[in-house]
């Protein structure tokens, strides 16, 4: 049976709707003086070792350690941790940057590293792309100054770039690590961000969970999608010499994978697939988890949840109304199908928001479509519904009443068409067809007696599926035991 309560996860950062216009961060050799400086400590640099090594340590897929570690830092850790790496990752390609830069509204902060933690984060960038034995790094003693664990590291990063011929194999480590902890951890900070008045410099999220459309606690969650998909702007696929994410089947892996466990698991994240439509702008099946997720901000549920929930000052939800998502979904899902015309569930889904907003005959031509090439039954299931809704609509009330019999014959233990049946006899004045189909209802076995599952209860996650094929196919390739 369905839960009594479903709920819903909305993620959303400072400022959700100006967030794509955010300046980037960027590293360099200092020539300017910046309005504030941030000192990097010796602690700092010690918890950024042990990320490393839990990158290096942590089993995709898996509940470990190394994951378990990572999910216990605070908001400003965190923080902190999204500027060293990319610091570490410009270093990676340049041994002679010095410092780190994260332009802000009002001011410029310059992230910057005593000598000697400056010569730990060279090396650890040697170990990072495999490159102890390059003559940049040897100049600087880089083997000599890492432990076992980083040599063992950077051995695993050299191998990688000898298989692959590029060296991003931390970068795309990390992102999964950082991944697995949203899916896996699902970390909430146990304590506000920041301790102190000021936090650190970088990014910010509240999670709002909600149930049957109540607002029910509105929290502060780790950055950990944040760093992952930093870390992946920074892939440099073989044969380039500039970051072109765009152009790397993992990265568009990745987007894919994690776009699709964001909805099959209800925890929503605007701006992720926003950024996977910024790489991929032309992919169908990003075009249609864009579509789904505008459908799915489109129900009376989160409209609900919207409404009644209370955000931190500066943090906003980045929904509109009813009728401006329905409108963003049916856009994204024409576009997934003039990339992919034969893409029967995004015929379906474009039928179903067409209906919505009444546009029942466009609806009903999409939803034959759909029905002709669906081959899932409980999919097929879905389109009788609505192509009888929309019948209904039209008050073509004979069609209407044969959609949703086919549909009670593909799922005879369904609720949702019998009520459907219900209230159209009782549209027709058909007070006997009404009590009838009521009856056939009241016959269904009680839930301990038989399977009472009802496929429309599951819609808003059907098109997701599919995730933990997807997720299973990502992680692969990074599975010590798969090497």
């Amino acid at each position: 049976m369905r839960p009594l309560l479903a709920s819903v996860v909305i993620v959303a950062a400072i400022g959700a709707a100006a967030s794509a216009q955010r300046p980037a961060a960027r590293s360099g050799v200092r020539t300017t003086l910046a309005t504030r400086d941030i000192i990097v400590t010796q602690q700092r640099l010690d918890r950024f070792t042990e990320w490393i090594k839990a990158v290096h340590d942590h089993e995709p897929g898996e509940s470990d350690a190394a994951l378990e570690r990572v999910a216990s830092w605070s908001g400003d850790e965190l923080r902190g941790l999204w500027a060293d790496a990319q610091f570490l990752a410009a270093l990676m390609r340049s041994l002679k940057l010095n410092h780190f830069e994260i332009p802000q509204a009002r001011e410029t902060i310059a992230i910057l590293y005593k000598p000697a933690l400056l010569q730990r984060m060279r090396a650890m960038a040697c170990a990072a792309a495999g490159h102890l034995l390059s003559a940049d790094c040897r100049a600087i003693h880089a083997a000599d100054s890492l432990d076992e664990e980083l040599r063992a590291f950077a051995a695993d990063a050299a191998a990688d770039r000898t298989r692959s011929g590029e060296d991003n194999y931390f970068l795309r480590r990390a992102a999964i690590l950082h991944a697995d902890v949203e899916m896996i951890a699902s970390a909430v900070l146990d304590v506000p961000a920041s301790a102190s008045s000021r936090p650190l410099p970088g990014p910010r999220r509240v999670k709002a969970d909600t149930s049957d459309g109540i607002s029910v606690e509105v929290h502060e969650v780790g950055v950990h999608w944040e760093i992952a998909r930093t870390l992946l702007s920074m892939v440099v696929p073989k044969g380039l010499e500039r970051p072109a994410p765009a152009r790397d089947a993992m990265v568009h892996d990745w987007y894919r994978a994690t776009a699709a466990w964001m909805q099959h698991a209800e925890s929503h994240d605007t701006d992720h697939v926003n950024r996977a439509r910024e790489l991929f702008p032309s992919d169908p099946d990003i075009l249609f988890l864009s579509g789904t997720l505008h459908e799915i901000y489109a129900s009376s549920e989160i409209q609900a949840a919207a409404h009644s929930v209370a955000m931190p000052s500066g943090f906003e939800l980045d929904i509109g109304s009813v009728r401006g998502e329905l409108h963003q979904a049916e856009g994204f899902f024409r576009r997934a199908l003039a990339q992919a015309p034969e893409m029967a569930e995004a015929h379906l889904r474009l039928g179903r928001v067409l209906a919505l907003q009444g546009h029942d005959v466009e609806a009903i031509a999409e939803l034959q479509q759909a029905l002709t090439r669906l081959g899932d039954e409980e999919l097929e299931y879905d389109g009788e519904l609505f192509i009888g809704a929309a019948y209904e609509s039209l008050g073509r009330y004979d069609e209407a009443a044969a959609a949703y019999e086919d549909a009670a014959s593909r799922v005879p233990s369904a609720q949702s068409p019998l009520i459907a049946l219900s209230q159209l006899a009782r549209r027709r004045g058909d007070r006997g067809g009404a009590l009838a189909a009521m009856a056939r209802l009241f016959a269904l076995p009680m839930p301990d007696d038989g399977d009472r599952r009802d496929p429309w209860w599951f819609y808003n996650t059907a098109q997701a599926r599919n995730a933990d094929d997807l997720l299973e196919g990502l992680r692969a390739p990074f599975r010590r035991r798969a090497q």
